[in-house]
């Protein structure tokens, strides 16, 4: 199963990036990827309100996003805790909003960027991983980036079963973080339920190139009409 694909990425970021005020219109149906779940003891200082040593269901979601563009399979995971959300349902409501621009979503898009990019790399293949990579993506949320990452301190912190916990010691920020950046990373919003991410590939430098073209071709269409008509 595939993360969002690029072009609907790109339209969905480009949408919402034109409008302060993006339409709620795209449904999530949503279930976790590896069950039974992992259950990760959480404190979240930062959250609002405050959460202290609450448990939750963690793991990665799969599932489909249906918009005007049609329907789409991505895998994605839950970028805050105070809301709740009904797992194998048609939620509609969704609108993507642009992480890359302003602290409306988390406050270090880079290193939301580094962690997603580093999980293309590495994809988790078990609950236990599965609510790791959960971990990493509410600490990227909720800690304080003047802090650093560090699932036992902090703004956040986050405990399972002797299995999680393992896999959290093992865990190397140092490494997720200096992972080259392959996807950028945005938020999947909803006023009243959970939100999630939505991540789109960076383009490679041939497909950079290819677009300037079309948009340079576009300009000079727009610029000899202009002249036609004067």
């Amino acid at each position: 199963m595939k993360i969002l694909p690029l072009a609907r990425g790109l339209a969905a970021v480009a949408l919402t990036a034109a409008s302060a005020a993006p339409a709620l219109a795209d449904t999530v149906n949503l279930g976790l990827t590896y069950t039974p779940a992992k259950t990760l003891t959480v404190t979240a200082a930062s959250a609002v309100p405050a959460i202290t040593n609450k448990n939750f269901l963690a793991g990665q979601f799969s599932g489909t996003l249906t918009s005007g563009m049609g329907t789409n399979a991505f895998v994605t995971f839950c970028t805050e805790l105070t809301q709740t959300f009904s797992l194998n349902t048609n939620i509609s409501g969704y609108s993507i909003q642009n992480a890359q621009s302003g602290p409306t979503a988390w406050a270090n898009p880079a290193a939301m960027n580094h962690l997603m990019s580093y999980w293309q790399n590495n994809q988790p293949s078990d609950a236990t991983s599965s609510a790791v990579f959960q971990a990493a993506v509410w600490e990227v949320v909720y800690e304080k980036p003047s802090n650093g990452y560090n699932f036992a301190s902090g703004d956040f912190t986050a405990s399972g079963d002797a299995s999680v916990n393992s896999a959290l010691g093992l865990w190397s920020w140092s490494t997720v973080l200096s992972t080259s950046i392959n996807r950028t990373v945005d938020r999947l919003y909803h006023p009243t339920s959970q939100n999630f991410l939505v991540t789109t590939p960076v383009p490679e430098p041939e497909s950079y190139a290819m677009m300037l073209a079309g948009l340079s071709l576009v300009g000079a269409i727009a610029r000899r009409r202009r002249s036609s008509a004067n």
